[in-house]
């Protein structure tokens, strides 16, 4: 993920967003599972969202178009990106 590859580079003032972000002391949303606090990048004003960068979650039982935490994403099952023959 983008946050250890460049925590090296980051200033003490990003990290400790970086942290606040995964412990869902800075949000952007609620996540519509659990109603914890979740964070978007792109809501956020970046260009790419952290999201992006791990493997991919069966969302299909998923009603609401927002992010999910980190915590309801990764307890979904991950998509069968193989193809059937």
């Amino acid at each position: 993920m983008t946050e250890i590859t460049e925590w090296r580079d980051m200033d003490e003032i990003k990290q400790n967003d970086a942290i606040d972000e995964i412990h869902g002391k800075r949000s952007t949303h609620t996540c519509s599972l659990c109603g914890k606090p979740a964070f978007c990048d792109i809501n956020a004003g970046k260009s790419t969202c952290w999201c992006f960068e791990i493997e991919k979650r069966d969302t299909s039982g998923i009603e609401s178009p927002d992010c999910l935490c980190r915590e309801c994403l990764s307890r979904l099952p991950l998509l069968n990106t193989r193809l059937h023959k």
